[in-house]
């Protein structure tokens, strides 16, 4: 069975053939590059991941049914959620330090979790979570989603090393006391966006296994 993950970005194509592997299921993964999309970034407009990741399944199902396209969507979406901030940087932890490096680009690309720890400062409760939405779309509309989060807390300092995602320097996994930076292949196989990311495929699986003994 063939789906289309609406993504470019080959970490996290890698990710989802890694659990494609892993459950030993009979799908194959088509990125927004291999189906020719070309209407640019979808614009995040929702005010949940939840409605963000329904938001980016509907605009792919356009560019589908205009291209004759007929196959499973899988989107998602997803966020660190700092309780002592009412829930920030949320649905904006991927562009939560944009407007400051467009203003000053001489910050660092990192700058987002400085920013997160300045906010922090004298903070006793640094409790959070990151939460990942899980969207399947078909081509009649009908739509299901998986949701997934792990808990943990905000270090008071930066865990290195320091790359993409950034807040991964930050967030501590409740479950081991690592940073998610610092987590091995197998303890982020048990985090938050591979749960929500294995249920759906898992699902697939099933509903592709059961339709095809009809």
């Amino acid at each position: 069975m063939i789906v289309i993950f609406a993504t470019t970005n080959n970490r996290k194509l890698e990710d989802l053939n890694d659990i494609i592997a892993n459950e030993n299921l009979d799908l194959q993964v088509l990125s927004l590059s291999d189906i020719g999309w070309n209407r640019g970034e979808i614009e995040e407009t929702g005010r949940t991941i939840q409605e963000n990741s329904v938001l980016k399944a509907y605009a792919v199902l356009d560019f589908c049914r205009a291209n004759n396209i007929d196959y499973p969507i899988i989107t998602d979406d997803a966020g660190l959620f700092v309780d002592a901030l009412c829930g920030e940087p949320g649905i904006f932890t991927g562009r939560y330090a944009d407007l400051d490096l467009m203003q000053n680009p001489e910050l660092p690309k990192h700058y987002s979790i400085i920013k997160l720890l300045n906010k922090l400062v004298g903070e006793d409760n640094r409790t959070a979570e990151y939460r990942c939405a899980v969207t399947i779309m078909f081509s009649t509309g009908e739509h299901l989603q998986f949701t997934e989060r792990t808990e943990g807390w905000i270090s008071e300092t930066i865990n290195e090393p320091i790359k993409k995602p950034y807040f991964y320097s930050l967030f501590v996994e409740g479950k081991t006391g690592k940073p998610f930076n610092q987590l091995s292949r197998e303890e982020l196989n048990s985090t938050y966006r591979f749960k929500a990311l294995n249920k759906a495929l898992r699902y697939l699986g099933k509903r592709y296994q059961k339709n095809s003994t009809l």
